[in-house]
Formats: structure tokens, C-alpha cells, sequence
């Protein structure tokens, strides 16, 4: 039955409530009227009055009942969208404009590659929780729709090796990462000098951070004018060497992170190349040696986005510094 009642919608500004629009949110992530009135602290009856107003106000059903929860509509769709840029940009017009670490309990949001939340991450949190106790750092992977999320304001920042960035976005360089040779420290070849030959011989564990990477053959995907790597190791650069002398690798599997392909190759007797800082914590621990390769491969450089509307925020400006300060450290 259609709940709405179709009719001439409310479109003066001085008519729409903005709580509406937190509930309409609210709704549309937790797709649960019950978990919705929770995150609001509101009961589930004025979730229900609420979304009334809502459809009357939108002159749409918004949501309706399925078998795992609320099914937004194609409007529905649409304004959650929006709104994902505008409540972000209300709340910088309505909040303080200093941020003070110490008292802030504002939650930061910052997507990077794989090995970053194993090597780098725990490093940044565990310094905002002595510079800054209140605050909280959700960590996510890189993600298809990253510039939509740093257009909006909701994300802080992306870290990863990106070769094409959008105007509108900041790029910072913050390390270089060099590639090793990972392999299991009882195999033979790990007591000796690494050879082309030797390495044509073991067979190779690399890393593909998603799906995409058979988008290119260099192992960057590109979408929303954002170029990023998603394929993370030196594989161009060992086949090349490889092929030159008349070799060819041997691949026995693939793995969406550099701890999961050092623990592949550590149990299956293989080799991966994996960035020199994920071998430093984790080869040791997998009872992995860690070898120069014997061939060139361009290092791994990590760049910080954030975006230009909302980089030079006084909370952001903060959360840049004490990533360069940690990676600095």
C-alpha cells in the first residue's frame, strides 16, 4: 500500500526542519527505525511522526519494508547522497572554529592502503590516544567512491600511491617505501646471494589489493579522475628483469595484503615482494628472510590526500601534522 499521499510538497525553506534531514541520515545508514531512535537518542515514535513529516515534506515514501530492514527508495537515494555533502558542511558552520586536541571528541576518518593499517595506523592511534584522548580514528580501506566521501567532508584523509589526483584535491608526499624479497628463512635460497635464476625457480605470492587491477596492466585503477595503485608489489618490474634474461616467474597465488602474502609464502615455501616497512614487523614473526632483489624496482611512494575545501581546517590541519610527525618519528 503506498503510504504517501501524493499532493503538492513543501519546497520553502522556512517549512524544512533540519533535524529531518539528521533522521533521514540516520535512517538510510541503519536501515532500522529501532537503530536509528538509538544513534538519535529520540524514541521510536518520534522516528515514526518524524518520517511522516519527512514523506510529506519530500513528497516521497523514502523507505519501505523488506526482509533485512528499510529499503530506501530511488529519492531516497538521491537526498542521502546530498546529504552526505551538506550535514558535513553544516556542522563546520555551526561548530567551533578552533579545534583543541584535548577536549575534542571529534572522530576522524581515514582510508589507506593495506599494509598501512598494519604498519603505519596503529602507530598514528596510538599517538592522537596520549596527544588527543577524546577523539576517535576510524581506519577503513581505500574504496571505489573515496572522492565522493573527501568531497563531502566525510572522510579526513586517503593514504596510498596515487599517479593522477583531481584539482580540487591535496597531495603530500610523506615516504618512500622500498620493495624486498620476503621467502622463507629455512629455504635454500635464503642463505645465499639472490639471483635471477634463483628467483625464476620459487615460485611467487602477489599481492592485488582489489578486483580492479585487471583494469590495467601497470596495476592502478582510475575512477572519479583519482589514479591509485591496486596492485601492490614490484610484479612489472620482476617480469621485466625476468624477461630480459630470459626467464619467467611462476606464480602460486595471489593475496589482498602484504601480511597475508608473507604468510602465504611462509607456509607454502614461496616469495613475495612486499614493502620494506610491512617486512620489518612481520618477517620475522612468519620466519621470513628478507633479501635485496636482484633487479631494480621502484620505490613505493605514499602520498596524504586531503581536499582543498576542507584540508586547511583547523581539526584536519592537526590530524596532517601528527601523521608527519609519527612517520617522522
Amino acid at each position: 500500500m503506498n503510504l504517501v499521499q501524493v499532493g503538492q510538497p513543501m519546497s520553502s525553506v522556512e517549512k524544512v526542519d533540519l533535524n529531518l534531514f539528521r533522521l533521514l541520515d540516520a535512517l538510510y545508514e541503519e536501515r532500522s527505525a529501532t537503530r536509528a531512535a538509538e544513534r538519535l537518542f529520540i524514541t521510536p515514535s518520534a522516528v515514526s511522526h518524524s518520517l511522516r513529516r519527512l514523506r510529506r515534506m519530500l513528497n516521497d515514501e523514502l523507505f519501505t519494508r523488506g526482509p533485512h530492514g528499510m529499503v530506501p527508495t530511488p529519492r531516497a537515494h538521491e537526498v542521502a547522497r546530498q546529504l552526505r555533502v551538506l550535514l558535513p558542511q553544516l556542522g563546520e558552520i555551526v561548530s567551533p572554529p578552533e579545534f583543541n586536541p584535548i577536549k575534542s571528541d571529534r572522530h576522524f576518518r581515514v582510508a589507506c592502503l593495506p599494509y598501512l593499517v598494519t604498519t603505519l595506523m596503529p602507530e598514528i592511534a596510538a599517538d592522537l590516544a596520549k596527544t588527543a584522548p577524546g577523539v576517535h580514528l576510524d581506519v577503513k580501506l581505500l574504496y571505489d567512491t573515496v572522492v565522493d566521501d573527501l568531497d563531502g567532508g566525510g572522510l579526513d584523509a586517503a593514504l596510498g600511491h596515487f599517479r593522477r589526483v583531481p584539482p580540487r584535491l591535496i597531495a603530500e608526499e610523506l615516504f618512500q617505501d622500498r620493495y624486498v624479497v620476503v621467502l622463507p628463512a629455512n629455504h635454500p635460497a635464503a642463505t645465499r646471494r639472490l639471483t635471477l635464476k634463483a628467483l625464476a625457480r620459487i615460485p611467487y605470492i602477489d599481492i592485488s589489493i582489489e578486483n580492479q587491477a585487471d583494469n590495467s596492466p601497470v596495476g592502478f585503477d582510475m575512477r572519479q579522475g583519482l589514479e591509485r595503485l591496486v596492485v601492490q608489489s614490484g610484479i612489472a618490474a620482476a617480469e621485466e628483469a625476468l624477461l630480459k634474461a630470459g626467464l619467467q616467474r611462476v606464480v602460486r597465488g595471489q593475496m589482498p595484503d602484504s601480511v597475508s602474502a608473507m604468510a602465504m609464502a611462509a607456509r607454502t615455501g614461496a616469495i613475495s615482494l612486499v614493502p620494506e616497512r610491512a617486512a620489518r614487523r612481520f618477517a620475522k614473526h612468519f620466519g621470513l628472510a628478507v633479501r635485496e632483489a636482484p633487479f631494480a624496482i621502484p620505490p613505493l611512494g605514499i602520498q596524504m590526500l586531503t581536499h582543498a575545501r576542507f584540508g586547511e581546517k583547523t581539526a584536519t590541519r592537526w590530524l596532517r601534522s601528527r601523521i608527519r610527525h609519527v612517520i617522522s618519528g
